[in-house]
């Protein structure tokens, strides 16, 4: 005898089988699925009892509810049990919230898992994807290598179109707001050290500051929200619509035609606006220190320059790659891998603001933890 966990939805009964068939869902059910395999459940469904197996789906778009909810009226109206089996709690929530209607009033409670088996299934959804990410920056590095040996085709220029949209557009917000954050910083550090009667190593605050963690972390933040956003939204809106799939059609490579230009667009121009944001910091520092301090500039840019190293330049650069690189990541990889309309494209977007954000400060964490310590 065969358990078959349902939905707390109406018109889904729990049924108990001797000889039943199993139809196995795949993690995605799109609109290939419900054009192809969602017509065959139909078929399938009206001559024989079936039960779903859904305990991997991942994601779910209308049209394949839609399939599976004609699969379960097909059934009923051929005396036939439709069942599900394990759903995920995105099938579930689908499903129910998009019930056509109940054929009774009857409704059961679903049986819930056992805690070991939830937790097992959680790891293997984590792991799942780790893999799957992994799967994409692997596809991100073979785009820029097409696209530097000019194997695959992208459209003409398209790496200085979104090294103007990503980066030069986002110069003067970026010098703003850093500039902003270096006159309260200075202020604020200036008032402590007069106490003190150490003033002039307000120069070395604002250098070793702003050039070793202000400068690249602000501006990572700032392209995360901006540039980031922008390119998800973009990506998410072809992809709703079917225009990755067309391109794909064409024969072009998702990867070297959208990823690459904007990948290697992120990784060229953040270094540069981090640099160019800690000296417009440094710039505020100096105001503060002649107006409000009385030290004089040549003083200022002398404790300025033996405060600054080499390694310090070279590691800012360093980190801004890699923020830019995290930034574009998870960019592209949430907006190709949206589904839905457009409400969908807003919550991606969302998502890549927080994600971006997140995991850009966690990179921080890290390189400070491995250079400082």
């Amino acid at each position: 005898m065969e358990k078959c966990k349902i939905i707390p939805s109406k018109g889904w009964r729990l049924h108990f089988h001797y000889s039943v068939a199993n139809f196995s869902l795949p993690p995605r059910l799109d609109r290939a699925w419900a054009l192809g395999q969602g017509g065959k459940l139909a078929e399938l469904a009206s001559r024989e009892d079936l039960v779903l197996l859904g305990g991997e789906v991942e994601e779910v778009d209308l049209l394949s509810v839609g399939a599976i909810h004609h699969a379960r009226r097909l059934a009923a109206k051929n005396g036939r049990k439709l069942s599900l089996s394990s759903p995920t709690r995105l099938l579930l929530d689908r499903l129910a919230a998009l019930d056509p209607g109940p054929e009774d009033k009857a409704t059961l409670p679903s049986p819930q898992s056992p805690f070991l088996e939830r937790v097992g299934m959680s790891a293997w959804g984590v792991f799942r994807r780790w893999v799957v990410a992994g799967q994409f920056a692997g596809a991100m590095i073979f785009g820029l290598l097409n696209l530097f040996t000019g194997k695959q085709r992208t459209w003409p220029r398209a790496t200085w179109r979104q090294l103007h949209e990503l980066g030069t557009s986002a110069l003067p917000v970026v010098l703003l707001l850093t500039g902003l954050i270096g006159l309260t910083l200075a202020l604020l550090m200036g008032q402590q050290l007069a106490q003190y009667g150490a003033s002039i190593h307000l120069a070395t605050l604002m250098g070793v500051a702003f050039i070793r963690e202000v400068g690249p972390l602000l501006t990572a933040v700032i392209l995360a929200g901006r540039s980031g956003s922008a390119i998800t939204a973009e990506l998410a809106s072809m992809k709703v619509q079917e225009e990755v799939d067309a391109l794909r059609t064409m024969g072009a490579d998702e990867a070297s035609f959208l990823v690459a230009p904007r990948l290697l667009a992120l990784v060229i121009s953040m270094p540069i606006l981090a640099l160019l944001a800690s000296i417009c910091g440094i710039l505020a520092g100096l105001v503060i220190a002649v107006f409000q301090l009385g030290l004089s500039p040549d003083i200022y840019f002398q404790v300025l320059l033996e405060a600054i190293e080499a390694q310090d330049i070279f590691f800012l650069w360093l980190k801004s790659a890699v923020f830019a690189a995290i930034i574009a990541f998870l960019a592209c990889r949430i907006g190709l891998s949206t589904r839905g309309g457009s409400d969908a494209v807003g919550r991606a977007t969302t998502k890549t603001v927080v994600a971006g954000i997140f995991w850009t400060v966690i990179a921080d964490c890290v390189f400070a933890l491995v250079l400082y310590l």
